[in-house]
């Protein structure tokens, strides 16, 4: 009797065990274009001049407050602001992937810059090579970052694609693809790839964006469904868009929850300013 009553202890122990491993993880990452230009140019450039310093403070203090687990923000180019992120982040997101630059060279970085609640390790980084106009004034590309949250993985790649040419998006989309995507989309491991894309939903363009990536895009339940528009301070009157995105993996490890917009403002000489001419972007998810 003793016998099999230590084998159903054992065997209990043993299925708790399993439900323990098996747990989900909820996550909330989120995607912004935070125009931090580089200070070093603005006596050259009006284009420059984005009071930086009034808002690096007030970005910094509301990501402190936020309930973010992975925030994958875009132009952080000034390099002392993005160490000033680093820093001021490191209780709340103790876990960074800095803006990347390869070689010695002139360029900017690629102003991609992922902070995590979680261990991450760079995977793969690439440099497009292929930008044109102003975007040619950085090294724009795609960073691969694995994610470990408790006993699973997840795989996210942060990008910027150019802002003037159709014809380098168009390039870069497949540069993604190859280099990124393809090699590492697998079933055991979920991947999802965020950033602001410059490629506007529903046109032609994003119609051959998603061909190239072969990812999901969740539905933006939202009045204004947009991540760039008029109605932010930044922003000439119209126009509206939809061009910063969190696609996903179709895969039985997550399932997404929902996706929204959220437009963080602060007061500046007595009227209200947006954070920055993008909007931010959240997906919520549950890992398996």
């Amino acid at each position: 009797m003793l016998k099999y009553f230590i084998l159903f202890i054992i065997s209990l122990n043993i299925f708790n065990k399993g439900i323990c491993n098996s747990k989900s993880d909820s996550l909330k990452i989120a995607t912004w274009n935070i125009q931090m230009l580089p200070r070093v140019y603005a006596p050259f450039s009006k284009w420059v001049r984005k009071k930086q310093k009034v808002r690096t403070p007030k970005i910094i203090q509301y990501l402190n407050s936020s309930n973010f687990d992975i925030i994958v923000l875009q132009e952080v180019f000034d390099k002392s602001i993005s160490n000033k992120f680093k820093n001021d982040l490191k209780i709340k997101y103790p876990y960074c992937l800095m803006p990347q630059k390869e070689g010695f060279t002139f360029k900017l970085s690629s102003g991609v810059m992922i902070l995590s609640k979680y261990p991450l390790e760079l995977i793969k980084q690439i440099v497009f090579d292929v930008s044109k106009k102003s975007d040619k004034g950085a090294q724009k590309g795609c960073s691969l970052v694995e994610i470990k949250i408790n006993n699973k993985k997840l795989l996210l790649g942060g990008t910027h694609l150019d802002s003037k040419s159709p014809e380098s998006r168009s390039l870069q989309y497949k540069l993604i693809a190859e280099n990124i995507i393809n090699p590492f989309l697998n079933d055991s491991v979920p991947l999802l790839l965020a950033g602001d894309f410059n490629t506007n939903f529903n046109t032609t363009e994003y119609d051959s964006m998603m061909v190239n990536l072969k990812l999901n895009n969740y539905e933006l339940n939202d009045d204004r469904p947009y991540t760039f528009d008029e109605f932010n301070t930044w922003n000439s009157k119209g126009y509206k868009s939809w061009i910063d995105y969190i696609f996903y993996q179709e895969s039985r490890r997550i399932e997404i929850l929902d996706q929204y917009v959220l437009r963080p403002v602060m007061k500046f000489k007595k009227s209200k300013m947006d954070l920055a001419d993008h909007y931010q972007l959240v997906l919520e998810i549950v890992i398996r």
